[in-house]
């Protein structure tokens, strides 16, 4: 009798155990505040390091196969102080746009000039009056020149001129986009766009076009600041890159943008307020070729 009890209070204080693990289980779990989920690095605020850009960056046409041999080509011609370069078999010019980018243009022959006869490439056919053009370049010895709203531009090969229209090949520049949003990654990286873009500053311009959009350009510290036709922030052009330092957090680009105003201004400090509205301060401290932003 004195088993029988034992095992029936045994088995009552199993259940009992069983029934409190079940409802321990049911109960809802408790939410965790994200902003305590975040990395490190945005908890204990940004760390960056920041360099201007010397080196050219190349924005290739799509329609274009501009390598790694014609970018060194490039960059010997420059360092030479010529304008126009051979590679792979063919010839390319370049113009200044505005004073750290270039506008690279491939080289099409249509006739050369050679002891004072112009004489038309396999299949061109030339006019008397582009022919009369040709003849006042070639007498002013100018690089290129405008015809019926079509550039021209002379080259030398062997003891002959040659004779070329140009299209564009890419743009070398020592600023960089950056999109506020990444899903417009695909229309900063665009040929079009930064040309269009290039073209606008080149020529002071405040507004720009591409396909069929509008888009606004304001002069900021570093670079430039690129609005849509509803003037939202696009993205941003600068030649100071902000990189973060020890792990792969994204940076914001309003961060990126106060760092920029600090170098460019010579300033010690900023604060920047985080998208939760938490405030911090920053210092900036200068190095050899570099500078070191931290959390105060």
């Amino acid at each position: 009798m004195k088993n029988k009890l034992t095992k029936t209070l045994l088995t009552l204080l199993f259940l009992a155990l069983l029934s409190a693990c079940a409802v321990e289980q049911s109960e809802p779990g408790i939410v965790t505040d994200p902003q305590t989920n975040q990395p490190v690095e945005a908890q204990a605020g940004f760390q960056a390091s920041a360099i201007i850009n010397r080196e050219l960056v190349f924005t290739v046409n799509a329609t274009e196969k501009f390598d790694g041999n014609g970018k060194a080509a490039f960059l010997r011609a420059l360092g030479e102080g010529k304008q126009q370069f051979t590679v792979n078999d063919i010839s390319y010019h370049f113009e200044p746009m505005g004073q750290h980018s270039y506008r690279i243009f491939r080289l099409t022959p249509i006739a050369k000039s050679l002891l004072g006869n112009i004489e038309p490439n396999d299949g061109v056919l030339l006019s008397n009056e582009l022919i009369t053009a040709i003849e006042t370049a070639l007498a002013e010895d100018v690089l290129t020149f405008e015809h019926n709203n079509t550039t021209f531009v002379l080259s030398e090969y062997m003891k002959a001129v040659k004779i070329s229209t140009i299209s564009d090949a890419a743009i070398a520049n020592q600023y960089y986009l950056e999109a506020y949003d990444t899903i417009y990654n695909e229309i900063i990286q665009s040929y079009d766009f930064l040309l269009n873009l290039e073209l606008a500053l080149e020529k002071d311009e405040r507004s720009f076009s591409y396909k069929d959009q509008n888009y606004g350009v304001l002069p900021v510290a570093g670079g430039y600041t690129i609005s849509d036709s509803q003037s939202n922030l696009f993205a941003e052009l600068s030649n100071i890159y902000v990189i973060p330092r020890g792990t792969n957090t994204d940076i914001p680009l309003g961060f990126k943008n106060l760092v920029r105003d600090a170098i460019e201004n010579e300033k010690a400090d900023f604060s920047y307020s985080d998208s939760s509205g938490t405030e911090r301060e920053y210092q900036v401290e200068k190095l050899e070729n570099s500078w070191s932003i931290n959390p105060k």
